[in-house]
């Protein structure tokens, strides 16, 4: 027998990252993944592209905030000029610093001020400002770029052994405050060479790569082999396969494939107290099911070196997409929930978007005053009520087709308006720039944030109602919110909030977005949705994090933290208050 067709014979690959160029690659894009050569590109989300908002955008924004386009220009001009920032010296010794660089070769060990602004942040919006405004409070002391995981090993148990604080940073897209080093050491670089496929199973439906390597590479080797990694946060082009399960992530299709903790088989971390490496059991009870640990733990108990990962056939042409349109958020809900429930298979990509939006999409979009937008409102679908849904559904054909089917008769059933495949086409092609949309917005003088939290199904309206209810305490914020991750018993609720930035020194700014931010986390906490849903906790709901837990669960984290820890150097402070660093200081105020 042809060994190649035994099916008892797992076919593997193994080979050197070769990229193809799929779906997510658009055409005349220059995708690149090296870091910026000014500190301009460090605060700026992705690659150098246009970041220009349309007019309608500003048209909508200017009526809704009663703003002049040229005074609100003037507020968020960019220090574009810059050439240096307010960065303090690194304070690495000159004996650490020639250990690692023995270990490492001297150009993978940078203590360059650009190195190091270039590793202090995420894309939070308060790390922007910090940027624009040519300041670095928390700077890591060096860059170090390990290849693998012994090199990784080597690094841990030094900076355990002299007390030195490590923090993984890999894609950098974290926007919770995650990447701060407020007793600076080591930001170790997984992206740069740490970001080798190490192996396709093909018999088991299986990835193993190293944790750095990026969304859009992982996902063009696998489809040159026929599969599909099944996880496409908004931050894919640029996150990394460790962070998505560093930070418990959740990709946009997330309903029908699961999200980053059922997608993970198995994984390899090096601690301060040795390496921890699981099995790839496809089920198995031996204890603890220890793998979990290290799911959203945003690098507090150890580094994340290698990943294996569920992997699904690829199959785009027989993906079937539908959208509709319902008359509020009430009935939008209802169908959403009875497809979700009825146990008539599940939709991949599964969305809906309040009314307030539907109305930001429209005008986006150029939709509003349209003959299409009159009809609309005549059958009943007005603004600011009416709510905007769309679903695609992979995999097998008639599978797709049979799944669709139900849903656009439940749709149907609540009073869905059914507007095709071209909602859904549009937002498929703009998947991934949204964040670029930030930048665009920063410089016309309005910031954007989002927060997000999961919610069951009986609190949904609750919730959703007491968040507009906070957006609408400040007359200068424009609230909006959509549902994107659906499950038989709840969801979650992505809230956005877009204000007029004002002329005042930068310390008043953030007091005041902090105030106001961490006045929609209370709202969440308040009516029974949790701090987060899949962005992660980081410095950012650091203080909320106490009072998810009784006092005997926190403890529980506390010492799981001491044992894999226990000099507590790992991203000391970096997810949970009151977990006292090793550093002489409780770390929630940094």
């Amino acid at each position: 027998m042809d060994r190649k067709a035994d099916p008892r014979k797992p076919r593997k690959i193994q080979r050197t990252l070769q990229p193809t160029e799929p779906f997510f690659m658009k055409e005349n894009s220059t995708q690149n993944h090296s870091t910026g050569e000014t500190y301009q590109d460090i605060y700026r989300w992705g690659n150098k592209k246009s970041t220009e908002v349309d007019l309608g955008t500003l048209a909508f924004l200017e009526k809704r905030f009663s703003t002049q386009r040229e005074t609100q220009r003037k507020i968020g001009k960019m220090v574009s000029s810059q050439k240096t920032v307010e960065i303090s010296p690194s304070k690495l010794l000159p004996e650490h610093k020639a250990f690692f660089e023995n270990l490492l070769g001297k150009e993978n060990v940078k203590s360059s001020d650009f190195a190091r602004a270039n590793h202090s942040f995420g894309k939070f919006y308060t790390d922007l400002l910090f940027l624009r405004n040519a300041q670095v409070p928390f700077p890591p002391d060096v860059v170090l770029s390990p290849k693998n995981h012994q090199e990784i090993e080597s690094i841990v148990a030094y900076c355990n052994q002299h007390k030195i604080a490590i923090l993984p940073f890999a894609g950098g897209s974290s926007v919770t405050r995650a990447l701060e080093f407020p007793h600076g050491g080591v930001a170790l670089d997984l992206k740069s060479r740490l970001n080798q496929i190490i192996e396709i199973n093909q018999t088991n439906h299986t990835v193993t790569a190293q944790s750095g390597i990026l969304g859009p590479d992982l996902e063009a080797a696998l489809n040159k082999e026929g599969y599909t990694c099944g996880h496409f946060p908004q931050s894919f082009e640029f996150s990394t396969l460790g962070g998505w399960v560093a930070a418990k992530g959740a990709g946009q299709c997330s309903t029908g494939y699961g999200r980053a903790e059922e997608l993970l088989v198995s994984l390899k971390a090096v601690t301060p107290i040795g390496t921890f490496e699981g099995k790839d059991f496809p089920s198995a009870v031996q204890g603890f099911d220890l793998k979990h640990l290290f799911v959203g733990s945003e690098g507090t108990l150890g580094v994340i070196t290698e990943v294996t990962w569920k992997i699904f056939k690829h199959r785009p042409q027989n993906t079937q997409k539908s959208s509709f349109i319902f008359k509020d958020f009430f009935s939008s809900t209802a169908a959403m929930r009875e497809m979700i429930q009825n146990e008539i298979g599940k939709p991949h990509l599964f969305r809906i978007s309040d009314g307030k939006e539907t109305d930001f999409a429209f005008s986006h979009l150029g939709f509003q005053g349209t003959w299409k937008d009159k009809l609309l409102s005549t059958l009943g679908y007005k603004s600011p009520q009416r709510c905007t849904m769309v679903m695609t559904v992979e995999g097998e054909s008639t599978y797709g087709k049979s799944v669709m089917g139900n849903m656009k008769k439940i749709a149907r059933k609540h009073g869905g308006f059914p507007s095709g495949e071209e909602p859904i086409n549009k937002w498929l092609k703009q998947r991934f720039d949204s964040p670029y949309l930030r930048d665009g917005l920063m410089e016309e003088g309005y910031m954007i944030d989002t927060l997000e939290t999961a919610v069951t199904w009986d609190n949904l309206h609750g919730l959703w109602q007491a968040i507009h209810r906070y957006f609408e305490t400040n007359p200068k914020v424009y609230g909006m919110s959509h549902i994107s991750h659906v499950y038989p018993n709840g969801c979650n609720i992505y809230a956005i909030f877009i204000s007029p930035m004002k002329d005042e020194p930068l310390e008043n700014t953030l007091k005041e977005f902090h105030a106001f931010q961490q006045g929609i986390i209370q709202t969440f906490v308040e009516n029974k949705g949790s701090i987060s849903h899949h962005h992660g906790v980081g410095r950012m709901g650091a203080e909320f994090m106490s009072g998810q837990f009784p006092k005997e669960g926190f403890s529980m984290m506390q010492g799981i933290k001491d044992l894999f820890d226990p000099s507590g150097i790992m991203n000391p402070g970096g997810n949970m208050l009151g977990l006292k660093d090793r550093f002489g200081s409780e770390d929630s105020k940094s």
